[in-house]
């Protein structure tokens, strides 16, 4: 029932918007773009937070923007219910993304459009009953108009601090900003174990992979659905998988890495328990520099850089894997986020 009148709200919007947005268009508005498409702008990117959202009624509301008839910009956009929290509505569980267009579009008929969406975004909120929403600016240089339009509603600004590898750089480039102890591991593990990349890896491999997963884990800690739509990223060349194995062909690690032809990003791992004090990421991280530099991307988005004064106060693990991942960054940029009053 809540379903059927979100998208009432959104058709009456955008009265050529559907329910079920469109793969084919949605890749299109992507190839004329200009500006940085994040991982989070894939139109399967949505669907796998929906997915891994399931358990908490999930819905996609992501839209494709038309205008006389031809796609001209997209707009990631799910919901589901968060437990003594209500509804949040976001791009990716947390955050609203910006909407992107495409490239010839002018400014003018741009921000008719980010206005419409704007309306839109206070009258989904109206309907869920949600009294704050966060928005966060992806571009790491720049803060884009949509930012803009929704910082004079804001209520709270914050930073969040994300480790970068710039990939214009050449390899060579790259490993002398990495820390001294991280070559030396880099080196050990490659050694030491076999470590691959996987464009294309077989049902079987990935299979055992979130098998390895599950028992890190000690549990099932998303849906199987989520991995489906993971898989079928990497079939679309949305993903790749990197593994790692000992002498003896046991899988020990393994990660899945999601990009854009602008971004990657780091997106799960798993490494077996006794082989934690080995340099197992280490390994992975430098494959995934390599690939991911080969594939085109301009920037590589490791993870967040944790500090104690981070407004989410970080555990003792987020700044341990923090410092790891900071061996092999070349910047740091801080990213804006806006907490806003809907009911205001």
């Amino acid at each position: 029932m809540i379903e059927k009148q979100l998208f009432k709200t959104i058709k009456e919007f955008f009265p050529d918007a559907n329910a079920n947005a469109n793969a084919n268009d949605w890749q299109t508005v992507l190839d004329q773009c200009n500006v940085g498409i994040s991982v989070f702008h894939l139109f399967n990117t949505a669907q796998y937070y929906v997915a891994y959202y399931s358990k908490n009624s999930s819905i996609n509301l992501s839209i494709i923007l038309y205008r006389k008839n031809q796609a001209i910009g997209v707009m990631p956009l799910i919901v589901h219910q968060d437990e003594g929290q209500g509804w949040v509505l976001s791009s990716n569980g947390v955050d609203i993304i910006e909407p992107i267009f495409i490239q010839k579009l002018t400014r003018k008929v741009k921000k008719k459009f980010e206005k419409q969406l704007y309306d839109l975004i206070i009258e989904l909120s109206k309907k869920l009953k949600i009294k704050q929403c966060q928005f966060t600016n992806m571009d790491y240089f720049q803060l884009s108009s949509w930012y803009l339009i929704w910082v004079n509603r804001a209520t709270n600004i914050f930073p969040t601090h994300h480790l970068l590898v710039d990939l214009s750089l050449s390899l060579d480039e790259i490993r002398l900003k990495f820390r001294t102890s991280s070559k030396t591991l880099i080196n050990k593990a490659i050694r030491e174990f076999i470590v691959e990349v996987h464009n294309h890896p077989s049902e079987k491999l990935f299979e055992e992979f979130r098998l390895l997963h599950k028992e890190v884990a000690n549990r099932v800690t998303r849906p199987l659905d989520s991995w489906k739509i993971q898989k079928k990223q990497i079939d679309l060349a949305e993903c790749f998988m990197i593994t790692v194995r000992n002498k003896s062909n046991v899988m020990i690690g393994s990660g899945l890495f999601t990009y854009s032809s602008y971004q990657g990003m780091y997106s799960v791992a798993a490494f077996k328990r006794e082989f934690f004090d080995k340099p197992i990421g280490h390994a992975m991280q430098m494959r995934a520099i390599e690939s991911l530099k080969q594939k085109g991307c301009s920037w590589y988005e490791i993870g967040q850089k944790h500090l104690k004064v981070d407004k989410i106060k970080p555990t003792d693990k987020e700044l341990s894997i923090s410092h790891f991942k900071e061996g092999f960054s070349t910047r740091t940029v801080a990213r804006q986020h806006l907490i806003v009053n809907m009911d205001s």
